[in-house]
C-alpha cells in the first residue's frame, strides 16, 4: 500500500479526474489492506451512478473506519455517516473527510 500525505490527497480530490484516480487507488489499497472481495473498477464505475454512488462511498468510509479502530485509530470524528452526511452539504466537510480518510488509510 502507498502511504500518501493527507495534503496530497486533498490536491488530488480537487483536481478534475485526478479525483477519480485517488477514489480509484483508495478502493484498491483498502482491498489490498483488508482482503475484501469486491473488484476496485466496478466499485469505480458505480460511482458514476447517481444515489448508488452515495451508498457506495458511504460503504467505503464506514468499511475504512471500521478497520482503522481494529488497529486502535480514532476514526472519524463524529463517526462515518455524520460525517458523510455533513460532507455531502458541506465542501469544507467533504475536504475534512478527504483529509481524515487518508491518514486513516496509511494506518491500515
Amino acid at each position: 500500500m502507498m502511504a500518501r500525505s493527507p495534503i496530497m490527497a486533498l490536491v488530488m480530490a480537487i483536481i478534475p479526474l485526478v479525483n477519480l484516480y485517488l477514489i480509484y487507488k483508495w478502493f484498491v489499497e483498502f482491498k489490498d489492506a483488508t482482503k475484501a472481495t469486491y473488484n476496485p473498477i466496478i466499485q469505480l464505475v458505480l460511482c458514476f451512478i447517481p444515489l448508488v454512488n452515495l451508498y457506495i462511498l458511504w460503504k467505503f468510509f464506514s468499511g475504512v473506519e471500521e478497520e482503522a479502530k481494529k488497529k486502535g485509530a480514532a476514526g472519524y470524528p463524529l463517526g462515518a455517516t455524520i460525517l458523510f452526511i455533513v460532507g455531502i452539504f458541506t465542501g469544507i466537510g467533504m475536504l475534512f473527510m478527504i483529509y481524515k480518510t487518508q491518514e486513516l488509510m496509511n494506518g491500515l
